[in-house]
């Protein structure tokens, strides 16, 4: 499923300066493929970072999949990212309620950034 649309993009040449993702928690494939955040994650930072550009800007990813802490993700672009030069971070993504202070957490997000 993802090693068409990226293998296309190798063949070709393609390079990309920033990246911004935001796959899904869950869903099949034309051919009955299934791909799960959780499982699947760290093969699409793999793949995308065969279509980074020598001196990119950015990597970002969010997710609203539930089971998975931002510190996995920063950990899975540290890995998958090594090669590159640059500054990492995570979080959580919330919504403000009103009339309080307090935020309803809904995700988390991993980036990575050029120093």
């Amino acid at each position: 499923m993802l090693q068409n649309l990226f293998g296309r993009e190798i063949r070709r040449g393609n390079k990309y300066d920033a990246i911004i993702m935001d796959p899904p928690s869950y869903g099949r494939g034309k051919n009955g493929e299934v791909w799960q955040f959780e499982n699947n994650i760290s093969d699409l930072v793999e793949l995308c970072s065969e279509v980074l550009s020598d001196n990119p800007l950015f990597f970002l990813i969010n997710s609203y999949t539930t089971g998975i802490s931002s510190k996995v993700l920063e950990n899975i672009l540290s890995i998958k990212l090594k090669r590159y030069k640059g500054k990492l971070s995570s979080g959580e993504i919330g919504l403000p309620m009103t009339n309080s202070e307090l935020v309803l957490p809904c995700g988390i997000y991993g980036r990575w950034e050029n120093k």
